[in-house]
């Protein structure tokens, strides 16, 4: 019999199985539907085919951090996800700009794409970070446009407690970002922050105005906008 060829194994099967067994847990412990936990596989999949440790680490850790920032006193909250999970919709939303960026990324080498990898993933950190944090603060939050006192978990509502939160989420994943990925600090904390109140803009502003403007869409024009200035700042 011939031997059986050993060698390597392929990034894009590690990155699969990895991406199973964490998307598996997480649907287990209710911080993804079904649906949630099969875009998570294909998207850690592709993101660690493409994009290696460094950048799958970063993926990781937005997940990781803002899922157990959902499910904290799920209870007090007062979405959806927050009892069964967040669904296909809410992921894509969360991690499509940042998966399309390794992907073009890994196919198209240029200096702004790491930038903006990190920009969308740093966007997505402080808008749930500020979003799961804020839920739970004492004062009542007010709306980013006009300082209203409005119900919470109502788009574009604001609270200190939850934008300090986010602010510090996008500054954990500036700082990861720049000893996994090399890219520098300011940027994609200043990315970061800036999408996560575009987003509470977009939220108080258009957000239900027209049938395609979701929650989602929004999340999805935030993390797009947090890699367009990440890639910006970082190469003026």
């Amino acid at each position: 019999m011939a031997p059986v060829p050993s060698g390597p194994i392929p990034p894009f099967v590690v990155g699969f199985i990895l991406s199973l067994a964490i998307s598996v847990t997480a649907r287990a412990l209710r911080w993804l539907t079904t649906d949630g936990a099969a875009a998570a596989v294909g998207m850690g999949t592709l993101v660690f085919g493409f994009g290696g440790w460094p950048q799958a680490g970063l993926l990781v850790f937005f997940f990781a951090t803002s899922s157990a920032l959902t499910r904290w006193q799920a209870a007090r909250k007062p979405h959806p996800e927050h009892a069964a999970g967040r669904t296909a919709a809410q992921v894509l939303a969360n991690g499509a700009i940042a998966t399309v960026l390794s992907v073009w990324g890994a196919l198209h080498p240029s200096p702004w794409v790491p930038l903006a990898f990190a920009g969308a993933i740093a966007a997505s950190t402080a808008d749930t970070w500020a979003t799961e944090i804020g839920l739970l603060a004492a004062s009542p939050p007010r709306l980013l446009t006009t300082g209203q006192i409005v119900a919470r978990g109502q788009s574009g509502a604001v609270t200190w407690r939850g934008t300090l939160a986010g602010c510090v989420g996008a500054a954990g994943i500036a700082e990861l970002a720049n000893l996994w990925i090399h890219t520098p600090l300011l940027p994609i904390w200043t990315a970061g922050t800036a999408a996560m109140l575009l987003d509470s803009l977009l939220g108080a502003s258009v957000e239900g105005r027209q049938i395609w403007m979701t929650n989602d869409a929004v999340n999805l024009l935030a993390a797009a906008a947090g890699a367009s200035l990440a890639a910006v700042l970082g190469t003026v």
